[in-house]
């Protein structure tokens, strides 16, 4: 079946009511094909990104054909695994998981697979350790697909973690100084995979990342729904490491870490770009700690627009961040129409990390080849209201964020931006409204638009 948002991309076209048309029969006469028999494969979608959508042939299993039970007590793990097998030995189509909550350990997708939820459909994790085999110090993932190409998550069902248990046991190890322990498992991994489709499912509380898609490219999330306690550790919702045509829209997240970060892990080459080309729009963000890029950057960033973010009770809004050692090329970023309620840090953008120095006049001169480079970032349309710090722009002594340009930007704080190490930053149409002390206080940075004067060290709100 066509799905909401791309049914609103056809009708929005020139010839919109008529393609509707042509699609939704389509569409019609796919319903009810099993594995026995199926259309031919229609070709790739492309978004109004320009990046390509799965091909999905039309055919279709349920899971409870194979096994699986919904009773939510019985583990259902050989049964939808089946199913998958099944779609993917016969070249592939969607495997349906009807209402009810099936209980289940890992399951591993093919290509050309719609793993599609209904409407009242629950996957739910095992909480047992035991069911997720360790290898490399790291437990097996709930749902991976690796190496594979045109993979969709759909539909209007939930996929939930559990991940209570392995929070309480992670948090007790963590105090008893255990480093030992098996990374917890990640909800979601996506790997070197091609034309991958997010779309309107929710995800509920993984035991560490709701979805981490790496070296991949062409992906689309829309509609998704991800929430975890605002204290389940390392509970990032989309986790994008080293991607390519990206388009994330009509989101909602609230979680324990990043609500969505993109990171350039791979070793700096000069000739290629870890992240590019990459948009994030019409999202709402709750608790979490914002819209990221790093810590790892050293593949580099490029290319990335964010429009339209209204945030609420997150840690930081915009918040990029990297260390001497792991830092690489980001450019080329756009933040625009963006709104914030009671977000501790709007802007943040920091050359070190984990922690900052005790102030500026204790940083040391960049040195290595893998130092955050930050350049030609836009601000524009933003307000924000209930913040602790207006900005933060941290750079290094030979290495200064440079570039940066604020545009109608209004920000309510306890006190004002704080600009270390950094050059070329404008203000346009933009005011600070703060509690206490100056607007702007600067250090070995150069801005133009605002009256700023010397850093004092007076700020402590920047640690």
């Amino acid at each position: 079946m066509l799905s909401h948002t791309l049914l609103k991309r056809i009708i929005l076209s020139p010839k919109g009511l008529a393609l509707a048309a042509i699609a939704l029969l389509a569409a019609h006469c796919a319903l009810g094909q099993d594995a026995g028999g199926a259309a031919a494969s229609p070709a790739a979608v492309p978004s109004p990104a320009g990046i390509a959508l799965p091909s999905i042939p039309n055919r279709s299993a349920d899971i409870t054909q194979y096994g699986a039970n919904p009773d939510g007590v019985t583990m259902s793990t050989a049964g939808i695994q089946k199913a998958i097998d099944a779609i993917g030995n016969a070249g592939g189509g969607r495997v349906v998981v009807p209402m009810g909550r099936f209980l289940t350990g890992p399951l591993t997708l093919a290509s050309n697979i719609d793993l599609h939820l209904e409407k009242g459909a629950v996957l739910a994790m095992s909480s047992r350790p035991a069911d997720f085999p360790v290898a490399g110090g790291n437990s097996a993932s709930f749902i991976t697909a690796d190496n594979a190409h045109d993979i969709r998550l759909s539909g209007e069902g939930t996929i939930d973690g559990q991940g209570a248990t392995w929070w309480k046991a992670f948090k007790a190890g963590k105090a008893a100084g255990v480093t030992s322990a098996p990374r917890r498992p990640q909800l979601i991994y996506i790997s070197h995979c091609q034309r991958v489709e997010i779309e309107g499912i929710t995800t509920l509380n993984p035991p560490n990342t709701h979805f981490s898609i790496r070296q991949s490219m062409d992906i689309t999330v829309h509609e998704l729904t991800a929430s975890a306690p605002g204290d389940s550790p390392n509970t990032d919702a989309l986790n994008l490491n080293v991607v390519k045509n990206v388009l994330i829209e009509d989101c909602r997240i609230a979680t324990g870490d990043d609500n969505i970060v993109l990171l350039g892990e791979h070793p700096y080459d000069a000739s290629s770009v870890g992240v590019e080309n990459v948009t994030v729009r019409n999202c709402r963000l709750g608790v979490g700690h914002g819209l990221s890029i790093g810590s790892f950057t050293a593949g580099g960033i490029r290319n990335v627009l964010f429009d339209n973010i209204a945030f609420d009770g997150t840690i930081s809004g915009i918040r990029l961040k990297a260390s001497r050692d792991r830092g690489g090329v980001v450019e080329g970023i756009t933040y625009r129409n963006i709104s914030m309620r009671n977000v501790r840090y709007p802007i943040y953008i920091s050359s070190y990390y984990p922690r900052e120095p005790a102030g500026p006049a204790e940083d040391l001169p960049a040195n290595g080849h893998r130092v955050p480079v930050w350049r030609d970032i836009t601000i524009q349309n933003l307000t924000a209201t209930g913040a602790r710090t207006a900005t933060i722009l941290w750079g290094l002594p030979d290495a200064p964020i440079s570039r940066v340009t604020y545009q109608n930007v209004h920000i309510a704080a306890q006190e004002g931006a704080l600009l270390f190490h950094a050059k070329d930053v404008t203000f346009s149409d933009t005011d600070f409204e703060v509690s206490t002390g100056p607007i702007l206080q600067l250090y070995d940075a150069a801005a133009n638009g605002l009256p700023g004067v010397p850093f004092s060290g007076a700020a402590a709100n920047f640690r």
